[in-house]
């Protein structure tokens, strides 16, 4: 497999945080895949996850977070990550939660419907997003993100390629 192994964190280059809104599906971070790049993720890959609110207490334990992705043009997202419960992160450092050990509750595993968008060979967050797509961290929370807030962090590994390794690997002419 062509490519090299990055971490997405809060700080990464090409991400983008934001506050979310209660109680619905919403962005808290967005990175956006660079002009001649290709990232996508493999399953298993461990999400590591802290989220404080403004008064600097963790986001309630009944929060929910997936991943998802979403096209250059248009509002729609597709989820392409199982719903985690943030439970499993909550009252669990960082490095806790990087113990090879302890992280099997917490690692991205593919809904059905991402898995079959890469079966048929379809732009997914498994075959590779291109230009211009977008990994979403979403959550749907009482609690509003506050990213001013120490200890607030996520972090995960994708595998990025350049477009001429995309194509390569797919058998298609490089340009």
């Amino acid at each position: 497999m062509a490519g090299r192994t990055e971490n997405i964190h809060e700080t990464h280059a090409h991400i983008v945080r934001r506050a979310n809104a209660v109680n619905v599906n919403d962005v808290i971070a967005t990175l956006t895949v660079p002009a001649g790049r290709v990232f996508r993720i493999n399953e298993g890959i461990p999400l590591l996850l802290k989220l404080f609110t403004s008064a600097g207490v963790e986001i309630s334990r009944a929060s929910k977070v997936f991943l998802a992705w979403q096209e250059p043009v248009g509002e729609a997202f597709h989820q392409a990550g199982t719903t985690m419960n943030y439970g499993i992160f909550r009252r669990i450092s960082v490095a806790e939660q990087a113990n090879i050990q302890t992280q099997a509750r917490r690692v991205i595993e593919f809904d059905d419907e991402e898995r079959a968008r890469a079966e048929r060979g379809d732009v997914s967050i498994i075959s590779g997003l291109p230009s211009d797509h977008k990994v979403l961290l979403m959550l749907n929370s009482p609690d509003v993100v506050d990213w001013t807030q120490p200890g607030s962090e996520f972090n995960f590994d994708m595998n990025l390629l350049t477009e001429e390794e995309f194509r390569a690997e797919r058998g298609l002419p490089v340009i």
